[in-house]
């Protein structure tokens, strides 16, 4: 009997847990849409998307891709709260050379765009 409600407290504290990241990440994506352009973004809520980013130095905060993506990132070391140099962005259809503990990567502007950013 014990083993039954262990179970189903794990399902729900499970299922609480994915409820949380759901709204979480719609309410960081509303947030973005009121922002129009990269600066009224960072004044706003100090948080961009990559893909709008001028050359700077900023704190990578999250990536919002598909666990395969995300796996490559973290392997290139797009760590939370790492120091990214964003070195050229060559607009909306092109890519974005950033520096990342000593290497440079190019990224194009879509996965670009779904990196979050912090000055």
């Amino acid at each position: 009997m014990e083993e039954s409600k262990i179970i189903k407290t794990s399902a729900i504290k499970s299922f609480i847990k994915r409820i949380y990241e759901y709204w979480k990440k719609r309410w960081i994506r509303a947030r973005f849409k009121k922002c129009k352009s990269f600066n009224k973004c960072i004044m706003y809520n100090g948080m961009a998307k990559l893909s709008d980013a001028h050359s700077g130095t900023y704190r990578f905060i999250a990536a919002y891709c598909d666990e395969k993506l995300g796996r490559r990132l973290l392997e290139m070391g797009f760590v939370p709260g790492e120091a990214i140099s964003v070195l050229t962005n060559t607009g909306a259809k092109g890519s974005i050379m950033v520096k990342v503990k000593g290497s440079k990567i190019v990224l194009s502007n879509k996965i670009a765009d779904n990196v979050l950013i912090k000055r």
